[in-house]
């Protein structure tokens, strides 16, 4: 790599739209796991419900838990406040296990893509503008994403966007230490620095301490309200929307947009 800067973008909430696609096939994996209580497909009610506590959820597989317990009745506020209590609750009561729930969620997923791919890509969709802004920077770019791989790829490719396939980080190279794995690695790789792009605060949040990372939150992704009002008061964390975004990734690539909603984001 060189020394120029190196952007690393999330996936699902940054550049995918996937939060109705997620939903459908989270309800795919209850329907195998309790078919009786989810006999029939979800309600636009529902679907909406999911959308909106759709930030809680860091890995595929915890969307099942969330259709589970809204399903259940637990209110959208407690899911919000207390998404971890609530998901590992869930695992115990219910017996499962982690790694056998993340292998039926992508069971569910890929069972629907080879009966339907057209509606499997129909259920999502790019953020407006977000691909053509990163085909048009001049900088280096990749992705960091909890989707598996053989899901994002396809979706990238069908997007047009210019990422390569040895730039997309996927699941299945956290080995176990999540994105932080990655950034980390990206660091060693790089002697430029480093930008990461997210929609989830809490994993901006804990990764502080990397030295050269420079953090961001996106305010069309999956965050509340809550979260971009923490982010604007955050001294390491610059908030973007889609302007700040063009901005931050236009030419001349290591200048951030100015303002009092991107505080301290690059020295």
């Amino acid at each position: 790599m060189s020394d120029r800067d190196l952007f690393a973008f999330d996936f699902d909430g940054v550049i995918c739209d996937s939060a109705t696609e997620t939903a459908l096939s989270a309800w795919r994996a209850c329907r195998s796991l309790w078919p009786r209580r989810f006999h029939r497909p979800p309600s636009p009610e529902a679907l909406a419900r999911f959308r909106r506590c759709r930030p809680v959820v860091e890995v595929g597989s915890q969307s099942v838990l969330l259709f589970r317990l809204l399903e259940e009745g637990v209110p959208e506020p407690d899911l919000l406040a207390r998404p971890a209590f609530l998901f590992g609750d869930a695992m115990r009561r219910h017996a499962l296990d982690s790694d056998a729930l993340q292998v039926r969620f992508a069971a569910a997923r890929d069972a629907w893509i080879a009966r339907d791919p057209e509606g499997w890509f129909g259920a999502q969709d790019c953020f407006p503008g977000v691909v053509d802004a990163i085909n048009a920077m001049g900088a280096e770019r990749c992705i960091v994403t909890t989707k598996q791989r053989r899901f994002t790829l396809p979706l990238v490719a069908r997007a047009g966007l210019a990422v390569g396939p040895e730039r997309v980080f996927a699941l299945e190279s956290f080995g176990g230490g999540g994105k932080r794995a990655v950034l980390q690695r990206l660091l060693r790789r790089h002697p430029g620095r480093l930008h990461f792009v997210e929609d989830r605060l809490k994993t901006l949040e804990a990764l502080g301490d990397l030295s050269r990372l420079h953090r961001y939150l996106v305010t069309w992704g999956y965050c509340t309200a809550a979260d971009r009002e923490a982010a604007r008061r955050h001294p390491g964390i610059a908030l973007l929307d889609p302007a700040r975004f063009s901005a931050l990734i236009g030419p001349p690539y290591n200048r951030p947009p100015s303002g009092p909603a991107c505080p301290g984001a690059i020295p």
